[in-house]
């Protein structure tokens, strides 16, 4: 898969099918929320990415339908940018009508369909997410315990497998599974970087195949290199006037050609000779050598 910066770039660049959905989901993943005297609300972000401050000015724009001067904030400190909008309780009553992310119990029945689910995964994803390039790890992180819980919501109605841990202060639910997160790259839209690790995941597939060839290739010259050297061992102790003719010159074709097939062997010894027939000549020597 490519750089976690690409993907982020990709769905933040994406048609918002669900702005309000988007923004919940993005508002927990950067735990932004505080709640101030009678209903007013102010939600702030942060990033170090243009596109993704990009992404949070046009969902918020979507959600709230009039802004009021000096109502929002953007600036910049370093290499950071912050994001702020205050909301009065009118507004915020608006704007989280019937999906107040202040109460995750309506957000959670809300996130038992698929399409609801997969808005509010590519809205934290976006603000606290991390993907592995190699597309074995993929991880959602915050501060609340909440958010991870309306996070497992959402995956499992994706059917996407998932896992949980605390490190250090932060929930994180994380999926382990190539097949998972392409899954989830589906259900968010993001084809380039789902071609992406479908690319890769062939590549490694091919990579797999040629090493299990490769090995099993190997495991037998081992066992045919280990079989004529103890041919030739048992060959040296046997005392030859106990062999026949024939078993002499079957055994001495098979130390002289240790490579061949029995099939291409048999072609090397005068006269008729079957595999079956080689197969009992050397049992022979090698009973003998006992």
């Amino acid at each position: 898969m490519a750089t976690i910066e690409f993907l982020k770039q990709e769905l933040a660049g994406l048609p918002s099918t669900d702005p309000l959905l988007e923004l919940s989901g993005a508002l927990y993943g950067g735990s932004s929320l505080v709640l101030r005297h009678g209903g007013a609300l102010s939600i702030s972000f942060t990033s170090k990415s243009p596109f993704i401050m990009r992404y949070v000015l046009s969902l918020s724009s979507h959600a709230l339908a009039n802004w009021q001067p000096k109502q929002a904030l953007l600036s910049r400190a370093g290499h950071k940018l912050s994001f702020s909008v205050d909301l009065t309780p009118v507004q915020a009553q608006q704007l989280f009508s019937g999906l107040s992310p202040l109460e995750p119990t309506q957000l959670e029945r809300r996130l038992r369909g698929k399409h609801a689910s997969a808005a509010f995964t590519k809205g934290f994803f976006l603000i606290s997410g991390y993907a592995a390039v190699q597309g074995t790890h993929l991880e959602f992180s915050c501060s609340l315990p909440v958010g991870r819980r309306l996070v497992e919501r959402s995956l499992t109605s994706l059917r996407v497998r998932h896992g949980s841990e605390i490190r250090r202060v932060s929930e994180i639910t994380y999926l382990k599974s190539r097949q998972d997160i392409m899954s989830l790259l589906a259900a968010w839209g993001a084809s380039n970087s789902l071609v992406s690790l479908e690319e890769l995941q062939l590549e490694r597939d091919m990579d797999n195949q040629v090493n299990r060839s490769v090995n099993a290739e190997l495991g037998n010259l081992q066992r045919e290199t280990r079989a004529v050297d103890e041919l030739r061992a048992a060959f040296d102790r046997t005392n030859r006037t106990c062999l026949s003719p024939r078993t002499i010159e079957v055994v001495r074709a098979r130390l002289r050609y240790p490579d061949l097939p029995l099939s291409k062997l048999a072609d090397k010894i005068p006269g008729c000779v079957s595999k079956s027939t080689i197969h009992y000549h050397i049992a022979k020597v090698l009973r003998n050598a006992q």
